[in-house]
């Protein structure tokens, strides 16, 4: 064999211990990188698995919560459950892939972290909202109005009584009734008719005085009923449902939902008996829970005094419906619903409630909304029913205005 020949063979031999050397590393630190997957595997198993657990725990929650408060349209809970299914498979192949190694640093545990942490707070939000509105709708508790929960307030027109009592605190207690709106709603139309009524308005009690006239507010020394039945009366309607509201819960509704934008006809200085001094401008204010409520509390600065009032109390209920149907209401639905526990009562059902709320959020349309005022003398004084010590300043009514606002009234409800 010539010395060529046997340096070739010595030099292919020498490569070829090196080429399998190589190969043989190569094996090794493949182990030993498949062996370091494992081990990462078995550690990142059981918090990963633990974590999709808990996200898929709070899922349910928040799915179950928002069931039971029932105020979402279906095509909105269609849509989060599709997204909450999406999220859960995401975050499940998030946790494949780090297993396997392929993302080591993407393993969907903060992802999964930030949604079962958001999940679960909105499950408390939404079981915070159906507390508040079941203790609102005391109502339904009663047992007194199965005829009213019958209705069904997202197809039947209906008569709301809004009944403003002059006291602050606990809503329990019966008072004067300063504030007597009806609100005339037309759920097909979406139209809204306000119609106030002053609260030294001289007419009979029915079933309290006898036929003798007194002043309205005085009907609310004797219950809500007593203030409806006093205004189905006098303008020949039918009222199933009322609101009761008190001074707090002006302020508090106003306050928590940013605000209010009002519209007065006139400008005028409301008085320190109206609890807080505001210069009110011709046209667009904008007013915070206490200005809000001297704004429709001022009557002595006035001068059609109650009858005025009464058109601010229009007008700014007028500005609480426009904010009440934004959109962003959302937002501070926990917020209003919680300001007027134990400051506000309802007779109409929980769930005609609920049900009024996912209407508006199924069609967001804006409401039409006309306001009337009784009006009639003021400048007299009459004996009342409910005050034995001398005759009162009542205002007697214009009939011929009563009779306008009973036919449009009818016009509203489609009688």
């Amino acid at each position: 064999m010539s010395m060529k020949y046997r340096e070739q063979l010595k030099y292919i031999k020498s490569h070829g211990d090196d080429n399998m050397h190589s190969t043989g590393r190569k094996k090794r630190r493949k182990q030993k990188r498949q062996s370091r997957r494992e081990e990462k595997s078995e550690r990142l198993r059981p918090g990963i698995g633990l974590l999709w657990c808990v996200q898929a725990a709070a899922s349910v929650c928040m799915i179950g919560s928002m069931l039971i408060l029932g105020i979402l349209p279906e095509k909105y809970m269609v849509v989060l459950t599709v997204v909450v299914v999406f999220l859960l498979i995401a975050v499940k192949g998030m946790q494949a892939s780090a297993l396997w190694g392929r993302r080591r640093k993407n393993s969907g545990r903060k992802l999964s972290v930030v949604c079962s942490i958001l999940f679960f707070i909105l499950a408390f939000y939404a079981l915070k909202v159906n507390g508040a509105l079941d203790k609102i709708a005391t109502g339904e508790e009663s047992g007194n109005y199965t005829q009213a929960h019958a209705i069904d307030v997202t197809q039947q027109p209906f008569n709301i009584y809004i009944s403003g009592i002059d006291v602050y605190g606990e809503i329990t207690q019966d008072s004067r009734s300063d504030v007597n709106l009806i609100a005339a709603i037309n759920p097909q139309t979406h139209k809204i008719l306000l119609v106030t009524t002053p609260r030294d308005y001289y007419v009979p009690i029915p079933g309290i005085s006898d036929g003798q006239n007194d002043k309205l507010t005085h009907a609310g020394i004797y219950g809500i009923d007593a203030s409806v039945a006093t205004l189905e009366n006098l303008y020949d309607t039918n009222i199933p449902f009322y609101v009761r509201v008190n001074f707090t819960s002006v302020e508090e509704i106003v306050n928590v939902m940013g605000g209010v934008d009002v519209e007065s006809e006139l400008a005028f200085t409301t008085g320190k008996e109206s609890g807080e001094i505001v210069e009110v401008q011709e046209g667009r204010n904008h007013f915070n829970g206490k200005e809000a409520l001297a704004f429709v509390r001022e009557r002595h600065a006035l001068a059609d005094g109650d009858n005025q009032r009464g058109k601010n109390q229009q007008a700014l209920m007028t500005g609480l419906i426009k904010k009440v149907m934004s959109p962003m209401i959302l937002f501070r639905a926990n917020g209003m619903i919680n300001s007027v526990v134990g400051n506000a009562e309802t007779n109409m059902a929980e769930a005609q409630i609920k049900s009024l709320i996912r209407m508006q959020l199924d069609d967001m349309k804006g409401w039409e909304i006309e306001s009337m005022a009784a009006s009639g003398d003021s400048g007299g004084q009459q004996y009342c029913y409910s005050y034995d010590a001398g005759p009162l300043y009542v205002t007697v009514p214009d009939w011929g205005v009563v009779g306008e606002i009973s036919a449009k009234m009818q016009e509203y409800l489609g009688y």
